[in-house]
């Protein structure tokens, strides 16, 4: 469940900071930068994981968030001063996004004031590989059309991001269109079936909002999946103007290299 939470909060802030990034997408096919830009962050920051290496709309990319005690203004100002220049500024939901390319990659640090603290600020360090995302581009393609294929004819890929960890090949999709919940349920039970996922039971909004689950799930009728060696998790709500939104999660165990 909270991996879906995790998803929604971030799928479209994430979105809207590698749009910048995808725009450079044709120079980063002649580019060169053999490692992956290191991100220091300011003396006393607490950092945390977000995802040692994933893949966010079809670009590879790595995350890492912090947190400090200085406040957004004082971190932003070491950011600007540590991440050299050019630097594009932005803000994003509220956010405030550095970002500059750095050979193949494109680094940007996303950072908001702490909820109910004074003076503390949170942040994402994100460093995407545009060189391969540029090159990877048609199987990218690909798989958004497979994942658009589980639901109905109309529907729009917002966001997609997958990741593989300790043998556990997880996927999400953000998509929206203009059908009823319900259509899209029976849609996407039918089609999550015929690919070994059966489905074990669904909460009604009613019922997530006894979970103490953000209002991002509450709000939505979840249907929990389960096949051999995979799972599968949807979230299916009303769309900010009409229609509906939907979160589908798969996981898949792989077998890990030796």
């Amino acid at each position: 469940m909270m991996g879906v939470v995790l998803f929604i909060r971030l799928a479209s802030a994430l979105g809207l900071v590698l749009v910048s990034a995808l725009s450079l997408l044709p120079l980063a096919a002649a580019a060169s930068s053999p490692a992956w830009p290191r991100v220091a962050l300011p003396s006393g920051a607490t950092p945390y994981q977000l995802g040692e290496q994933m893949s966010v709309n079809g670009t590879p990319t790595r995350m890492q968030g912090f947190v400090t005690r200085t406040a957004p203004l004082d971190t932003a100002a070491w950011f600007r001063t540590s991440l050299g220049q050019p630097l594009v500024e932005n803000n994003v939901q509220g956010k405030l996004v550095l970002g500059r390319a750095e050979g193949d990659y494109y680094v940007s640090v996303m950072l908001e004031a702490l909820p109910g603290e004074r003076g503390g600020t949170r942040g994402t360090v994100t460093v995407a590989n545009l060189k391969t995302a540029y090159e990877q581009r048609d199987a990218t393609r690909a798989i958004n059309e497979r994942m658009l294929a589980r639901l109905p004819n109309g529907s729009r890929l917002m966001n997609q991001l997958s990741s593989t960890e300790r043998g556990r090949a997880t996927a999400y999709i953000l998509a929206t269109n203009g059908h009823s919940q319900q259509l899209n349920r029976d849609h996407l039970v039918r089609r999550l079936e015929a690919e070994g996922y059966i489905l074990e039971r669904e909460a009604a909004p009613s019922q997530a909002r006894t979970l103490g689950v953000p209002a991002e799930v509450a709000n939505g009728h979840t249907l929990f999946f389960k096949g051999k060696n995979k799972e599968a998790m949807a979230v299916i709500r009303p769309g900010e103007e009409a229609g509906s939104a939907i979160v589908v999660q798969t996981v898949n165990l792989v077998e890990e290299r030796k």
